[in-house]
């Protein structure tokens, strides 16, 4: 499994490409993200908050899609895995992130909301403590 996995690529408004990169440490998910003042730019979170994210945005993954993709082992039996996926309704695939817990079903959510959702989170972290760590 890989040590970082690529959450969201988005271009900013000045036409650069950005990243927004999720990986282990320790017990805890450290969120990176280029598009952000470098000041701002990171935040760890405990695994219970990616957890209560992907909760909110996920909705139950169809067994018949198979789970591929990258995927960031977080431990205690969950991943975080990214999933590129074409749906018969959907002009070109889409981007997902697939929440997987032991003895659940996984949950599934388009990358770029729960994205958008982790950022925030980043950007709250740094304006209310200078250590930028939830939890």
């Amino acid at each position: 499994m890989p040590r970082v996995l690529l959450l969201d690529e988005r271009i900013l408004p000045d036409g650069r490409r950005a990243c927004t990169w999720a990986r282990r440490v320790d017990d805890r998910v450290e969120i990176c993200d280029e598009g952000l003042p470098e000041s701002a730019a990171r935040a760890t979170l405990s695994v219970a908050a990616l957890d209560r994210v992907m909760r909110r945005y996920g909705r139950a993954l169809d067994p018949a899609v198979p789970l591929t993709g990258d995927a960031l082992d977080l431990g205690n039996g969950t991943r975080l895995r990214r999933l590129r996926h074409h749906a018969p309704v959907d002009a070109t695939g889409r981007d997902y992130l697939v929440w997987e817990v032991d003895r659940e079903e996984p949950l599934a959510a388009i990358a770029r909301s729960v994205t958008a959702a982790l950022r925030y989170l980043v950007l709250r972290l740094h304006d209310e403590d200078p250590q930028k760590t939830e939890g």
